[in-house]
Order: structure tokens, then sequence, then C-alpha cells
């Protein structure tokens, strides 16, 4: 039976887990921190449990909900409620037009509606379908692609908020094919992305959770996997060639010799892993840059509702040129049904939950602030938005350095040289989860398919 060794017990790493057992290997799995999950996290906070990590998923890819539904939590799955995102302006709170997507605009007036835009920047984003379409390859950024066809107020004001948001990145630095291959292939397909056909929405929601929260998927993961298999509190310290195989070695000095396998843990932790036995694939994969990131989630008297008419809305995006730390906002107590349930506690304590984050690549600041200074400038910010009155009960920061992955121009071929390096130094070492695809569930489950079937030829022919 071929043994495959995952390092990382994220979604990534316990999805590739599960493959691999599926396919008949004998798997080990080795996890650094205490316990599953990676940056899904889900913790306690003002008596309930709120997710510090990833709080949802993408409803219009399916595989990560179609995933919870085969661990037996399709009872759990929780939509999201309709309300209004807010963007931040100059102007105040505007709501985020309809049919806006992390790639662009799919219909026009909508965008107009909201009033984010001039009325120049709205006329030249009207122009779109005249616009050429252009050469769209690794070298050409998201911002650089929608600046040509849109013009750099639809780019600056609404396409930073969210896509840069989304990945804490500079939208006029990240890959186009990298970031949004979907945009790219559009706009390859179709002169202009507003004219093109587009299928009609679905009636299902964009977004859903879990009850429990984020977490309880990785645990529904490891829960299945066999007695002995799951090694917590177990960091890595080298991998090398050994004759066909693989070695790893963990820092406390034991050792698995493996078949092939499946390193999905940070680039940063990645390419020290691999510079013994792979210098060339070491560097490619430092080049990998990626953001440091905070969530902040405050609580406040369930009251405040009604004090700031905005919170009424289930979130809020801010821009980068605004030069703040606070880069998006969920309105916990409103985006989500089951935890408005707070206010229904018998113990008095009923809090209305926001959930901030802060950070962005090239933004230091939040390392230079402790916990508290942090939480009380993400708090005067929300304030000064929202018209928030009242002073957070209870506050609580979850750090994340150097974990959101920046898919720049350029990162296909850097990717593409650390996977040729390892194939000639490390046949059966293969690379996957978010530092290589990018954030998102639905991105990590493919990239942690993806994976399996790069080791099929070699299981195939140790089972053979």
């Amino acid at each position: 039976m071929p043994h495959i060794v995952v390092i990382g017990a994220g979604i990534t790493g316990l999805t590739a887990a599960r493959r691999l057992l599926a396919a008949g290997s004998d798997v080990t799995v080795l996890e650094a921190e205490p316990r599953v999950g990676g940056q899904l996290h889900t913790a306690p906070h003002a008596g309930i449990h709120l997710d510090v990590g990833a709080e949802a998923m993408y409803a219009a890819i399916p595989a990560p909900v179609e995933l919870a539904r085969e661990l037996g939590q399709g009872e759990d799955i929780v939509p999201a409620a309709s309300g209004t995102t807010w963007i931040r302006t100059e102007r105040g709170l505007r709501p985020l037009p309809a049919g806006f997507g992390p790639a662009g605009p799919t219909r026009l007036w909508p965008v107009l509606r909201a009033r984010v835009l001039s009325p120049a920047g709205a006329l030249r984003a009207g122009m779109e379908p005249l616009r050429a379409g252009g050469t769209i390859d690794d070298d050409t950024s998201v911002g650089a692609l929608l600046d040509r066809r849109f013009g750099s107020q639809v780019t600056d004001r609404l396409v930073d908020p969210l896509l840069g948001g989304l990945h804490s990145g500079d939208v006029r630095k990240l890959s186009v094919t990298a970031a949004t291959p979907q945009l790219a292939a559009l706009a390859r397909r179709h002169r202009s992305l507003l004219l093109r056909r587009r299928r009609p929405p679905g009636a299902g929601p964009t977004f859903v959770t879990l009850r429990a929260g984020m977490q309880s998927l990785p645990a529904a993961l490891a829960a299945a996997l066999p007695p002995g298999a799951l090694h917590l509190a177990t960091p890595v310290a080298r991998i090398e060639r050994a004759g066909a195989g693989v070695d790893v070695t963990s820092e406390d000095g034991r050792s698995w010799s493996a078949d092939g396998v499946v390193l999905t843990t940070p680039a940063r932790v990645a390419g020290p892993l691999l510079q013994a036995a792979s210098p060339d694939a070491a560097q490619a994969i430092g080049a990998l840059r990626a953001a440091s990131v905070a969530v902040t989630l405050l609580s406040y008297p369930a009251g405040v509702r009604d004090d700031a008419p905005a919170l009424a809305g289930t979130g809020m995006l801010v821009p980068s040129g605004r030069g703040q730390l606070l880069k998006a906002a969920t309105f916990v107590s409103t985006k989500w049904p089951h935890l408005q349930a707070d206010a229904d506690r018998q113990d008095g304590a009923q809090r209305f939950h926001i959930r901030a984050s802060a950070g962005r690549i090239d933004d230091e600041r939040i390392d230079a602030l402790d916990d508290t200074e942090l939480a009380a400038r993400v708090h005067e910010e929300l304030a000064e938005a929202t018209g928030l009155t009242a002073e957070p009960r209870e506050v609580a920061v979850r750090r994340w350095p150097r974990t959101m992955p920046q898919l720049e121009v350029g990162h296909a071929g850097r990717l593409a040289a650390a996977t040729s390096a390892l194939q000639r130094d490390l046949p059966g070492v293969v690379l996957a989860g978010a530092p290589y695809v990018g954030p998102g569930l639905g991105a990590c489950l493919r990239s942690a398919t993806a994976a399996v079937e790069r080791l099929t030829p070699t299981l195939e022919e140790l089972t053979t």
C-alpha cells in the first residue's frame, strides 16, 4: 500500500488525505498547530462561537457545499441573509451595486444608480463595449485589464475594495490569469464584458456558512481519518529524498518514509523545508509573497442597530485608497440568521457582533499595534463610518501573519519553476493549497484534487 505524507491539516491537506484514502493509500497527516483547520478557525467569544478565519462558502462554487453534505452537515448549512453591502466613499456609505463581483460589473445601470462613480467615471465605464480587448497573459494585472475596459474609477472605487480586500492585495499587481482566471477567460472570449451573454442569476443564496462555524468542516474531515493517521502539534523540520521515496522528519526527531508528499503549508514554511533538497524550488516558493491580516471581533450592546441604521446592512468594504486600517467588516448579527438569535439569550447579555478585518500587502501598521490598540483603531474607524456611538463590551483579535497569498503578476511562472524543480529533485512531492491557487474554499478543494491526480502515476506504479 503506498504511503503518502500530507503536511498541513487545513482544508486542502485534509481533503487530499480523504481522496488518497479513497484511492487505497496509507496516509499520515502532520500538522504544526494543536488543532486542525488552518485558516478555518472558530473561537468562543462573548458567549457564542464566531469565525476568526474564513467565515463563509461561495455557494456558486458547489464543491465546498457538496463536501459539507457528504460529511453529514447538510442540515447545518445556513444561507446569508439578504441585505446591503456598503462601500465607504468620500460621500459616505454607498451600496455595492447589484451584479458587481470581484472581477468587475456585469451590468452598468446598478453601478450608475449606486452613485459611487463621478459623472465622468460613469461615462467612461459605459464606454466599455467600445474598448478593444487587448492581450491577456501572466504579465497582465487585474487592474490593468479593468482600467483598460472600464476606467480607473471602477478599479479604484469598486474592484479594489472587493477583490483587493478579499486578497488583501493590490489589484494592479494581482495577476488576472492567476487571481481571477474566470475574468481572464471571459475577457479573451468577449470583446465586451458588459454585452456578453450571461446566465440568469440563480435563485439560491450567494454565501452560506455552517451553524457550528466553518472549522466544523475540517473537524469532520479529521474525524473520518483512520486512528493514528493525524499528528497534531508536529511541525516538520525537513523533507529529503531517500532513494525512490521521500523522508519527512519532524522537529521532535520523528521520521516518516513516504512514497509521496502533499505539501500544503504557507509559502514561508514550505520554502525552508525544501531548501536542502531542492534549492531551486525553495527559491521560487520564496518569491511568493503573502500579506499579514488581523480579524477583530467586537461585541456591542444589542441596541446599537437602532442608533446606527447602516448596521441593518450585512457589511462594509473600504477602498485601499482611503488609507484606513480597516479593509472590511461583517455585521455578523445581521448577516447570519442563526446568530441573530443571540438577542434571545437568557443571561441578559444580548450583543450585536461585528467582525472586522485589517491588513494589506506592504502595509505593516497592524504589526506596530498591540491587540488593544488595534481593536481601538478598528472601533474608531467603524464608528466614523457607520455612526456607532456605543463602545464594544467584548473584543478579541486573531492575527494571521503572512498567510494571505498574493497571486501577483508572474505567479504562474514562479509556480511552474517550483513545480519543475520538485519534479527533478524531489519526485513525488507536490504543492497544494491557498499559497499556490489563492484564497477560497473552492480553489483549495480543486488544488487538493489536482495534487492527488499528480500523484496518481506514482500510486499506480507502486500498486501494480
